[in-house]
């Protein structure tokens, strides 16, 4: 038996609104987390933010570096 790795990538932005999914693969959750902040966001310590500074990812089951390889 196998264990899928869960990646859980969360967006939220400046005026409350929030989504949040979960994928098993690192191409899905990077498709979803470009979608919302772009494929350079300004990387913070645990976020990335887009460049308008409206929108915030967080992410658990990777690395930010790992959903942003142009940003690093």
């Amino acid at each position: 038996m196998t264990s899928q790795t869960i990646i859980r990538v969360r967006y939220s932005s400046i005026d409350g609104a929030s989504r949040a999914r979960t994928f098993t693969t690192i191409e899905a959750a990077r498709t979803f987390a470009h979608h919302w902040v772009g494929k350079t966001p300004e990387m913070g310590g645990h976020y990335a933010i887009s460049g308008d500074g409206i929108g915030k990812i967080e992410v658990r089951g990777t690395t930010l570096a790992i959903l942003f390889p142009e940003a690093v």
